[in-house]
């Protein structure tokens, strides 16, 4: 992804229209950036499934270490949530590429793609969050300091 740099993200979190995708796009094919933006999709189709098993596993071993009560067992959904909506956002974005000439980025495609990668990193951010929050709480209870 280093050829695309910071485009990659701003292109995820903001290509709410067609007119702004296919403006990237052509942004990244005269950079010579649109072979590594393909290529990444071999990979991308299938990280989601290791993050979303790591990180579910990951609040299962802190959620029971910690007691966290069951009443938050729901946020155990979150990567899972978070991988799905990657796989969604990765399946829209491999069909945007599916005809040369862009003719399958119609409204209102990129803006379910944006809302979905936005989704997807706005739990990536409570799930991990929470995962440090707890890491560092139990630390602090081996530490015999208050927690609080």
């Amino acid at each position: 992804m280093h050829p695309l740099g910071g485009s990659f993200l701003e292109h995820q979190c903001t290509s709410y229209s067609a007119e702004r995708t296919i403006a990237m796009f052509r942004i990244w094919e005269q950079a010579g950036a649109m072979d590594a933006y393909r290529a990444h999709f071999a990979l991308d189709g299938v990280h989601w499934v290791w993050y979303s098993a790591l990180f579910t596993v990951v609040l299962c071993r802190l959620f029971e270490s910690r007691g966290v009560p069951h009443r938050f067992d729901w946020l155990l959904f979150l990567p899972l949530a978070s991988g799905l909506l990657d796989w969604y956002e990765n399946q829209l974005q491999q069909l945007f590429l599916s005809a040369p000439d862009h003719a399958t980025i119609v409204d209102p495609l990129p803006l379910l793609s944006t809302l979905a990668s936005l989704a997807k990193w706005s739990f990536a951010l409570v799930y991990v969050g929470l995962s440090i929050g707890l890491l560092v709480r139990g630390g602090a209870r081996r530490s015999g300091a208050d927690p609080a």
